[in-house]
């Protein structure tokens, strides 16, 4: 399942990358990282931070749940860091408002309870894969948790 985020997000990477005629290093360049990490992201070998990827959708002015197929639209965001006490405080509300308990969210993730337990009490940044995996099985957007729009 992993892999398979990982490779869509690389897809979204590389058509956004193409469609504004950028090379990969004048894309790391932009987003300051290394050519070498930017490729690695765009070939799907490894998992981008929630930074990263707020980092990539502010410099394309998109919002992230196009990034990770969840959304079909590419809303223009505005540009901002990423907060993850909104995130955790607005996963927990959604809980509550839901009355989902904690092991239902490990379930989504695929993880335990101790590392969903870590993200929501913001011990811990919350990997891509399992905050994708927990807003599509809950019909969540990731812009709106983040509260980016």
């Amino acid at each position: 399942m992993k892999q398979t985020i990982l490779f869509n997000i690389s897809n979204k990477l590389k058509e956004l990358r193409l469609e504004n005629k950028l090379t990969q290093q004048e894309l790391a360049s932009g987003l300051n990282m290394k050519r070498a990490t930017y490729t690695n992201y765009e070939a799907a070998r490894v998992e981008m931070s929630l930074d990263t990827l707020n980092k990539i959708a502010n410099f394309f002015k998109i919002n992230i749940d196009y990034l990770l197929s969840l959304d079909k639209r590419k809303n223009i965001t505005y540009n901002q860091d990423v907060n993850y006490e909104i995130l955790a405080l607005n996963l927990t509300k959604f809980m509550k408002q839901n009355k989902l308990k904690i092991e239902a969210f490990a379930l989504d993730a695929n993880t335990t309870i101790s590392t969903i337990w870590a993200y929501l009490h913001n011990k811990e940044h919350i990997r891509v894969t399992y905050l994708y995996l927990i807003c599509k099985n809950n019909n969540l957007s990731v812009d709106n948790l983040l509260e980016r729009n």
